[in-house]
C-alpha cells in the first residue's frame, strides 16, 4: 500500500526529541510574551505617571529607566533563545549518538526497541502484518583474522550501506550487535514477499566488496518472522533470530519462522528456556562408571549433566552447555551439579557394605564457577547439607579453567584441597597441556583425553604420548584415567603402559543412579577384588609388573542412550 507524500515515515521517532524540549519551548515563549507586554506598556505610556513621580522625588533620568526596562529584557531574551537553540542542538546530537551505531551510523539496538512497537502499530493501522528480518554475516570473524580489524570495520560499514540502500525508504535497518543486522518491513503484502526480499539481500551481500586493494567476499544467513497485530514485537524479533539459525542449514540461507522452530534452543531463546529448566528441576545427572582396569570393578562414577526437556526428551550436553556458559547460567546450574553429586555420593556411601570402599563421585566445574567469590562457600554448603565425606568428591577441571584466571583458580582449588576434596585434570592431551598445572595444583587424578586413546595400537605417536604421560604421572604420584575406551585392545595397551583407571562406552553408557546401584550390588556379591586399584587416596598399591589378568564383563545390562 503506497504511502502519501505528506505522511511521516512510520518508523521515525523524532517526536521523542520534540517532546523532551516542549517545556523549554514554552518557557521561551513566556519570556518573549513578558517582554512584549513591557514594550506595549511603555508605548501606551502606562508607566509614565510612575516614572514622573520617580523623577520628581529622586531626580532620576527617566529615559535611562525606560532604556533599562526595554533593552535588558530584550537582550536577555535574545541570549536565552540563543542558549536554548544551542542546548536543543546539543541534545539532538546526544540523542542521535545514543540511538545510532558509532561505526556504521545505522540505528542501534536501543533505537530498535523504540521502533518495533511503531512498526506494529503502523501494520495495525493498515490491517496487515510487520516482517522482521534477522541478518547474520557468516564467517565475519575470519575477515578480521585475515585482513585485520581496520579492514573488518570498513567491510561492516560497506555492508550497512548496502543493506540500507537495498531496503529503501519504506524499510528500516539497524545494526543489532557485532555482525548482526535487523531489517523491519512495516507492511509487506505476504510472508513470501518478505522471504523473497531476504533472498534478494543474500545476493546483494554476496557481491564482492572492493575495499582499496582488497576484494572481499562474504555471505549471510537471514531469518524472517511475520508478525500479527496481536503478537509481541519482542517475540517476533526472537522468532526471526531463531529462524536465522535454521537458515544457516538451508540451501538458500534464508528461512521463515514456523511454530516447529519454537522448541529449538538458540541464543535468542536459550536464557529463558534454561532458566525455566533450572526452576522446574529438568536437569539430571547421569553417572558413567570409572573402572579399575586390572579388576574391572567400579571404583567411581563421573556425574554427567543432561537436560530432560519435556518437549524433546533427554537433550545431549552439546546442545545446551555452550548456552549455559554464554548466559552465565552455568554458575547456578554448576552449583546444583555439585550439590547433587554430593547427595548421590552420600547415598552410595550409606549403602556400601563393610569391607567395601565407597565410590568417589566426580563433578565437572567450569571456569566461571571457579571465578565466583562464593565458590568455596557453596562447596562447603553442599558437602554439609548432604553429609558427604569430602574425600568422596572429585572436582574435574579442564585446562581452560586453570588458565582463564590462574590466581582465582589457585585460590579456590587450594581451599577445596584443604577441605579434603580431590582434584582431577580433565581432557589432558588436548589444548595447552601445561606440565606446570601438574606441579602447581596438587592434582590427584589425570584424565587422558579420548582422542589420545582412540588411536592406540594404530599410530605409534599416540602410543608414545600416552606411555610417557602415564609414566610422568606415576612418577609424580598422580593416578591416570583413560577416557573414551571403546575396545578391549585399548584396555590391553593401557595396562601395558601402567594406566590404572578407565572410563568409556566399552564398560557402560552414562546411567541413572538406580542402574549404578544395581551394578554395585552385583559387584558386592562377588566380594572384594584381589589387587584392586581404587580411586586416588584410597587405592591399594599394585605391582606394575603383574600379569595383565583382564576380566572385562560389559556392564550394559540396561542402557540409557546418551552421549558422554
Amino acid at each position: 500500500m503506497a504511502r502519501k507524500e505528506r505522511d511521516p515515515h512510520p518508523l521515525r521517532i523524532e517526536h521523542l526529541v520534540e517532546s523532551e524540549h516542549r517545556a523549554g519551548t514554552d518557557l521561551a515563549w513566556i519570556v518573549a510574551f513578558a517582554v512584549v507586554l513591557c514594550v506595549v506598556a511603555i508605548v501606551f505610556a502606562v508607566p509614565d505617571i510612575l516614572l514622573d513621580r520617580i523623577a520628581d522625588t529622586s531626580g532620576l533620568n527617566t529615559n535611562g529607566v525606560i532604556a533599562l526596562i526595554t533593552v535588558v529584557p530584550l537582550g536577555a531574551t535574545l541570549f536565552a533563545f540563543r542558549r536554548y537553540h544551542d542546548a536543543v542542538n546539543a541534545q539532538r546530537e546526544l540523542t542521535h549518538l545514543s540511538l545510532h551505531d558509532a561505526l556504521t551510523g545505522l540505528p542501534n539496538r536501543r533505537h530498535l526497541r523504540e521502533v518495533l512497537p511503531e512498526a506494529f502499530r503502523h501494520a495495525r493501522r493498515f490491517h496487515t502484518k510487520a516482517a522482521v528480518l534477522f541478518v547474520d554475516l557468516d564467517g565475519f570473524k575470519s575477515v578480521n583474522d585475515t585482513y585485520g580489524h581496520e579492514v573488518g570495520d570498513r567491510l561492516m560499514v560497506a555492508v550497512g550501506e548496502r543493506l540500507a540502500r537495498t531496503a529503501g525508504e519504506d524499510r528500516w535497518v539497524a545494526r543489532y550487535a557485532g555482525d548482526e543486522f535487523v531489517i523491519i518491513d512495516p507492511a509487506p503484502q505476504t510472508a513470501e514477499q518478505a522471504a523473497r526480499f531476504a533472498r534478494e539481500l543474500i545476493g546483494v551481500i554476496e557481491t564482492p566488496f572492493e575495499l582499496g586493494e582488497d576484494r572481499i567476499g562474504i555471505s549471510a544467513s537471514i531469518g524472517v518472522a511475520y508478525g500479527d497485530v496481536t503478537d509481541d514485537p519482542e517475540d517476533v524479533l526472537h522468532d526471526a533470530d531463531t529462524a536465522m539459525y535454521d537458515a544457516k542449514h538451508s540451501d538458500n540461507r534464508t528461512a521463515v519462522f514456523s511454530e516447529t522452530m519454537r522448541s529449538r534452543l538458540t541464543p535468542a531463546t536459550a536464557e529463558r528456556r534454561l532458566e525455566q529448566a533450572l526452576e522446574q528441576g529438568e536437569f539430571r545427572l547421569l553417572y558413567q562408571p570409572i573402572v579399575a582396569l586390572r579388576t574391572s570393578r567400579i571404583v567411581g562414577c563421573e556425574g554427567l549433566l543432561r537436560w530432560d526437556d519435556p518437549e524433546r526428551g533427554m537433550v545431549p550436553p552439546g546442545d545446551f552447555l555452550g548456552s549455559l556458559e554464554e548466559t552465565g547460567l552455568i554458575v547456578p546450574v554448576g552449583r546444583w551439579v555439585i550439590a547433587e553429586a554430593c547427595r548421590q555420593a552420600a547415598r552410595w556411601a550409606e549403602m556400601t557394605p563393610d569391607g567395601e570402599i565407597p565410590l568417589r563421585v566426580t563433578a565437572n566445574v567450569s571456569p566461571r564457577q571457579i571465578g565466583q567469590s562464593d565458590f568455596v562457600e557453596d562447596l562447603e554448603s553442599a558437602l554439609t547439607s548432604a553429609g558427604t565425606n569430602p574425600a568422596l568428591l572429585f572436582l574435574e577441571l579442564t585446562e581452560a579453567a586453570l588458565i582463564a584466571d590462574p590466581r582465582a583458580a589457585w585460590t579456590a582449588l587450594s581451599a577445596a584441597r584443604e577441605i579434603g576434596v580431590g582434584l582431577a585434570l580433565d581432557d589432558f592431551g588436548t589444548g595447552y597441556s601445561s606440565l606446570g598445572h601438574l606441579r602447581n595444583y596438587e592434582l590427584e587424578l589425570l584424565k587422558l583425553d579420548g582422542s589420545c586413546i582412540g588411536a592406540l595400537g594404530e599410530r605409534p605417536v599416540d602410543d608414545a604420548i600416552v606411555r610417557h604421560v602415564v609414566s610422568l604421572a606415576r612418577a609424580l604420584g598422580i593416578a591416570t584415567l583413560a577416557e573414551g575406551i571403546q575396545e578391549a585392545a585399548q584396555v590391553e595397551r593401557l595396562l601395558e603402559f601402567g594406566c590404572e583407571l578407565g572410563q568409556g562406552y566399552f564398560f557402560s553408557d552414562p546411567q541413572p543412579p538406580t542402574i549404578i546401584e544395581g551394578l554395585l550390588r552385583r559387584q558386592w556379591r562377588t566380594g572384594p577384588g584381589e589387587g584392586g586399584v581404587e580411586m586416588p587416596a584410597m587405592r591399594a598399591d599394585t605391582d606394575a609388573d603383574a600379569p595383565a589378568s583382564i576380566v572385562l564383563p560389559k556392564l550394559r545390562q540396561t542402557s540409557v542412550p546418551a552421549q558422554s
